[in-house]
């Protein structure tokens, strides 16, 4: 849905709104298949982020981007320094045109898997591009690759075309009538005009064409002229997103937005964090499953290491009974029975005999056996005790870890099991490591106690950091009285509880980015973050909190860091 043309025709609107005038300053990339453009415009930067990845199209507008001194790289540089004029949408096409100052073009092409970015001169020239540059420079545009017209039926040639379209699914019968809607949109239309998508169009009787044309005019007005960007959620992971409400789905978890870019940044960033549990899921568990097979085995030959030790103390047994008994035994006997006199039931053995060698070689004969049977039993048997529990620990983990279905249930069992995970050796991300390895758009602190503490840079920011970053169990921060950044202690990050310290320590944080930074004693508001909210309509950055303690503190960053 991010690459559908009503999504891409919402966003053109929008971008022309904020963009046109604005300078570009740069376009680099640093993350692969993903362009990131800088534009000013009255003195506010704002960063056009557009990727061609084939799994996941997408172009939103964030705030200022800081770029990595690393592995970053300069893409367009002849567009810097020109000014947007507009931002359209190819007619009935999936493609923004960022026209610009010098009668340059950049084409934002949502294609799929073919997705790219094109930079074109008037003539219609490809002068660059972001994907594969050497197969499109010097290259002439033909012209729009539109898909097919999507026309504005009558309720009659509707009825016309749905009949002679010939005997095939309802669901394929209206993406020929209507190319510009998705899967996700066609089975919205079925679901309103209850009707099975997977039944056949000529089935429909005259009051189904009826009621289906009428949802089909609903549907198209909502999607063109009221479009209010949400996304559906299932176990608190993002897998719907809508412009416009979807009965259909069967779980009733939904977030709307009033900024079709925070809803496509939050989209966007929920599906990584689950790629990313999917992935390093799998990982763990392929770690959990090869290491209590290992144990298994183990195990099992450690039981063939009990049957050795066994016969081992059979054999010696056998060789004292006959040194016992060696006035009885001749050379040349084939086998003797004797009495077990180390046996509290004196029950009788059965002896079997070289009877090449004397009754004293024979008795020799089985402590030998005895010595290499229990040779390196007794050793590894020692062990058994230890890859026993190995083996339950991780058989244990295992069924754990198969149950957790979302990335903060993931995040909580790694951090919880992380010394556990350690001394079985696992090398994945755990614990604090994988809070590290996300990258968070904010200031970041340590404060004692080793607690993460994160810094809202501004309004929409500081939005960002509230209500889509912060966990409800974190602990969050704002000058009381004055306007700043909201400051969120992650609670979880360090080791117990946040001492007394760590709290003041975040507090001085948020009234050293405020406007009373210059004050001696700042009072500092801190409130669980389940108790902060958004009021509906308010201005960005504006909450309200409940519970609230009171600190009064020195506006200072923790020791040796620098302001950011």
């Amino acid at each position: 849905m991010l690459g559908n043309y009503y999504t891409l025709r919402s966003l053109a609107v929008n971008l022309d709104a904020s963009l046109a005038g604005g300078k570009i300053e740069e376009a680099f990339c640093q993350s692969k298949n993903e362009l990131l453009i800088t534009c000013r415009r009255e003195d506010e930067q704002r960063t056009v982020a557009v990727s061609c990845d084939p799994s996941m199209n997408y172009v939103f507008l964030r705030g200022q981007t800081n770029r990595a001194k690393k592995n970053s790289v300069d893409v367009f540089k002849t567009l810097c320094g020109r000014i947007i004029r507009a931002v359209s949408i190819q007619p009935l096409d999936r493609e923004l045109v960022f026209s610009c100052s010098g009668d340059v073009r950049l084409l934002v092409r949502m294609y799929g898997s073919k997705a790219n970015v094109l930079l074109v001169d008037e003539r219609n020239l490809v002068l660059d591009a972001f994907l594969n540059p050497k197969d499109f420079r010097e290259a002439t545009l033909s012209g729009s690759s539109a898909i097919r017209s999507q026309p504005k039926w009558t309720i009659g040639e509707f009825h016309a075309q749905l009949r002679a379209i010939g005997t095939i699914l309802l669901s394929a019968a209206l993406k020929k009538l209507f190319p510009l809607l998705n899967n996700t949109l066609v089975r919205e239309l079925c679901h309103r005009s209850r009707l099975d998508e997977r039944q056949l169009a000529a089935e429909l009787n005259d009051q189904d064409i009826v009621r289906l044309f009428a949802e089909c005019e609903d549907l198209l007005k909502e999607l063109e002229e009221t479009p209010r960007p949400r996304i559906y959620f299932q176990n608190n992971s993002p897998t719907t997103f809508s412009l416009i409400p979807l009965y259909h789905l069967p779980h009733p978890e939904v977030e709307e937005f009033d900024s079709i870019h925070d809803a496509i940044k939050v989209f966007v960033g929920g599906t990584r964090k689950q790629k990313t549990l999917v992935q390093e899921k799998e990982t763990l568990l392929h770690f959990l499953r090869q290491g209590a097979e290992r144990s298994e085995r183990t195990l099992q030959k450690m039981e063939q290491e009990t049957e050795a030790l066994q016969r081992a103390m059979q054999y010696e047994l056998d060789g004292k009974l006959l040194m016992s008994n060696l006035v009885r035994l001749q050379k040349g006997m084939r086998e003797v029975e004797l009495e077990n006199i180390y046996s509290s039931d004196r029950n009788r053995v059965l002896i079997r005999l070289d009877q090449k060698l004397t009754p004293a070689q024979n008795a020799e004969h089985y402590f030998d056996k005895s010595k290499k049977a229990r040779a390196g039993a007794e050793e590894k048997l020692g062990y058994q005790e230890e890859v026993q529990e190995r083996w339950e620990v991780l058989r244990e983990l295992l069924d754990r870890v198969t149950d957790l279905q979302t990335h903060d249930q993931f995040a909580e069992f790694t951090t919880t099991n992380r010394e556990q995970l350690k001394r079985l050796g696992y090398k994945g991300v755990i614990g604090a490591e994988r809070e590290a390895k996300e990258e968070a758009p904010f200031r970041t602190f340590v404060v004692s106690g080793g607690f993460q503490v994160w810094v809202g840079k501004n309004s929409e920011n500081n939005d960002l950091l509230t209500l889509k970053y912060a966990r409800p169990g974190d602990l969050w921060f704002h000058a009381r009285g004055s306007s700043g950044s909201h400051v969120v202690l992650r609670t979880g990050t360090g080791k117990g509880e946040p001492s007394r310290r760590a709290l003041e320590e975040a507090a001085s944080i948020a009234a050293f980015y405020s406007k009373m930074k210059t004050a001696k004693h700042v009072p500092v508001a801190m409130a669980e973050k389940k108790y902060v909210r958004k009021p509906r309509g308010a201005p960005a950055g504006t909450v309200v909190i409940e519970r609230e303690k009171l600190f009064f503190v020195n506006p200072q960053l923790p020791g040796g860091a620098d302001e950011r």
